[in-house]
């Protein structure tokens, strides 16, 4: 039976369509089933909820929110936008529906829909051999089919679910003719299963850094935030007592509070039934104190939104403010909480190789310390509640973590705190900020799946969801037993945090086996080492490639001494420089200015950090680790900067053709201005003398008078 939220269980088993001793499916559909008058189960509803929502069987998909808001997967009966044989998905369907209304044991919507996507894939399999009924399936046909179709057996996903069919015989509209399915019966070999995917690092670093700072930003301002929150569910609250007020008294100017008459009929009738009059003007306060309110909130019915009303004076405020940032509606504020609540999950995640279901029983009080050791600050997360004391934990239930990851949480707190505080006895300790009128906790599957969701939306909105050359040829380090390409989409989960986490404290050296295993709860070893597993290769790998870029820059700044030494040409405000100072050949015949000319000598250097140099262009070359000219260079900047050492002057001429160029067919076309003249005429001459100091001959380019015409004399005398 599907596993309902508190409150939910009874609007959803309690149908119009059945007394209340009656089970919808097995009562009232599966007979009609059985006696195959498709036609009129098509016509009923399959799913149905209080509000007034309901998905017909006959349709295609039926969304998980017609049974609960909080609820975001679907059952969706096509393959790739096709419908399969009419028989067959009606089989699918009635199979969902038995899972859904029947069985002891309590089961996730989301559960049911991978169900449904694996018999869907037995389903096609099925009808390429013209099998459309699953009563056609006996232990030779299904061997058979497994023989011709080992990928799609080999995983033990079809086993599992013919297996629960078994149990639900009694509840289909089919006949089951298999007995209980195993490997061995149907001669297969389960293959390994597919091992979560390491985040790849340029994912990883812009996730991480974005994420960093929008909680860095916002932390700034956690008074303000909790105090806006408050405000926000206050004037929720109002509007809902209104509304409630309005539908007691009965004012016929009234506004109506239910999204549709269904909904008002059917909570009338069940407060009706509880001997409560829906609109009594209050006076079952008398007899029934209490009583009329503990009603709406067990039926907890969908009511207008407040943005109907919200440009009425009556119910005008002012904007939600969070430092500069302003918020005209509840609506836009919300979705700003969506996405810190998103952001900060993802990095306590990230930063501490927690599970979903360790984050999900932080106490919002005590799930983040903090204690000085040997003068350090060390932050931690902690999940076991029942032990829980200000600074005195059990090992057993620490995963250390950054400031980032202590602040994330922190933040997270401040979210939650507003909405706990006004939950009757709340299941979790994470709300539902989608929840407006009647606030609820959020359960570990919901806001697993929204996690999901929001992090593979922000991948696409960043374009950081193709996989590059780069990501590939990692992934292939990191996870060889799986095939991926340039170009397709990557797919976060959340158990890749835990996956990444031990990946990189292994691969980067920072933390020995021994200590991974500890802060990621595992019983053993060999599970610590199949979590970093092809960490240590790619570590190592690292290592090799950092070797070869030192060893090239030491190359680098080795050879512009040389070229110095031997007095060759060089230009740059630094190369000019250290050909200044260097005067002569006897200047490198000394100790110390000897070993300059040595590869090992700046080796050392770059190790350490004393030393820096990296490309900003073809033969150009800047030694300041702060540079920020790597994308854009503009070469008037380079001429005499203190930092650049210029030793050839190729990308320099061409530049200078094409700011030539350039100049002349903005003058022909008469788009020039004085902003764009000067632009490119300061590059042609900064060209010139880099060209000039590199003694490499060119013919200067003489400037039109019509160019010159929109240029100050200094410009043209650069």
């Amino acid at each position: 039976m599907l596993k309902l939220r508190e409150g939910i269980s009874y609007q959803f088993l309690s149908t119009p369509f059945c007394n209340n001793d009656e089970n919808y499916y097995r009562d009232k559909l599966l007979p009609l089933m059985k006696e195959c008058k498709w036609k009129e189960v098509g016509a009923l509803p399959a799913l149905f909820s209080a509000n007034g929502n309901s998905v017909s069987f006959d349709e295609d998909k039926w969304a998980g929110d017609v049974i609960s808001k909080h609820e975001i997967e679907s059952l969706t009966f096509t393959v790739d936008d096709r419908k399969l044989e009419r028989n067959i998905t009606n089989e699918i369907k009635s199979f969902s529906l038995a899972r859904i209304y029947t069985g002891k044991s309590l089961i996730s919507f989301g559960s049911i829909r991978g169900d449904v996507n694996v018999l869907k894939k037995l389903a096609t399999v099925m009808l390429e051999r013209g099998l459309d009924s699953f009563s056609m399936l006996n232990n030779r046909v299904l061997k058979e089919l497994a023989n011709d179709n080992y990928e799609l057996f080999s995983d033990g996903r079809i086993l599992s679910v013919l297996n629960i069919i078994i149990k639900h015989y009694d509840h289909l509209p089919f006949s089951v003719n298999f007995t209980k399915q195993t490997a061995r019966k149907l001669g297969i070999v389960y293959r390994p299963k597919k091992q979560h995917l390491v985040i790849p690092p340029r994912i990883f670093h812009n996730l991480i850094n974005d994420y960093t700072v929008q909680i860095n930003l916002t932390l700034r301002h956690l008074p303000q935030l909790e105090s806006e929150i408050e405000r926000m569910l206050d004037i929720q609250q109002r509007f809902k007592d209104y509304l409630f007020r309005c539908l007691r008294e009965g004012a016929s100017s009234a506004p109506f509070p239910f999204k549709n008459m269904q909904v008002y009929e059917y909570i009338q009738g069940h407060f009706t039934q509880n001997g409560i009059e829906l609109v009594d003007n209050f006076s079952s306060e008398v007899t029934k104190p209490g009583k009329w309110e503990e009603l709406m909130e067990e039926l907890k019915p969908s009511l207008k939104g407040f943005s109907a009303y919200s440009e009425l004076s009556t119910w005008s405020f002012e904007p939600f403010k969070l430092g500069k940032l302003s918020f005209a509606t509840i609506g836009s504020f919300k979705d700003y909480l969506f996405e810190l609540d998103y952001k900060c999950k993802a990095m306590c995640l990230i930063l501490s190789g927690m599970r979903i279901d360790e984050l999900n029983s932080m106490h919002p009080d005590f799930g983040a310390q903090s204690y000085t050791y040997n003068q350090q600050k060390i932050h931690v997360f902690t999940t076991r509640q029942s032990k829980i004391k200000t600074g005195i934990q059990t090992i057993e239930d620490i995963f250390v973590t950054t400031q980032t990851g202590h602040n994330a949480f922190k933040l997270l707190s401040t979210i939650h705190r507003p909405y706990l505080k006004r939950i009757k006895e709340p299941s979790g300790f994470f709300a539902s900020l989608k929840a407006s009128n009647f606030l609820t906790t959020n359960t570990k599957a919901g806001w697993n799946a929204s996690l999901r969701e929001n992090v593979n939306k922000w991948l696409n909105a960043n374009c950081l969801n193709r996989l590059t050359v780069d990501d590939v040829s990692f992934l292939q380090t990191s996870n060889p037993d799986q095939e991926h390409s340039v170009g397709l989409n990557y797919k976060f989960t959340p158990h890749q945090t835990r996956r990444s986490f031990a990946f990189y404290m292994i691969g980067l050296e920072l933390m020995a086996f021994p200590q991974l295993k500890k802060q990621l709860s595992h019983l053993s070893t060999a599970m610590t080492r199949h979590y970093a597993n092809n960490a240590t290769y790619w570590g190592k790998l690292r290592n090799e490639l950092d070797e070869e870029r030192v060893l090239q820059r030491s190359k680098l700044l080795s050879n512009v001494y040389e070229r110095i030494a031997q007095n060759g040409r060089i230009a740059g405000g630094k190369g000019k420089a250290l050909k200044k100072i260097a005067g002569s050949h006897n200047y490198f015949e000394l100790g110390d200015n000897k070993r300059k000319l040595d590869v090992g000598y700046w080796r050392e250097l770059l190790k350490s950090g004393k030393s820096h140099i990296h490309a900003i262009a073809p033969g150009m070359y800047c030694t300041n680790n702060q540079c920020d000219m790597r994308i854009n260079v503009s070469l008037d900047e380079c001429v005499d900067c203190e930092f650049d050492v210029i030793m050839d002057g190729l990308y320099a001429e061409g530049k200078r053709l094409n700011a030539h160029r350039n100049l002349s067919i903005l003058d022909e076309q008469g788009e020039l201005n004085s902003s764009v003249a000067s632009q490119l005429v300061v590059q042609i001459r900064s060209c010139e003398r880099i060209l000039s100091d590199l003694e490499i001959p060119f013919e200067q380019i003489i400037l039109p008078q019509s160019v010159e015409n929109f240029l100050i004399p200094d410009v043209v005398s650069i």
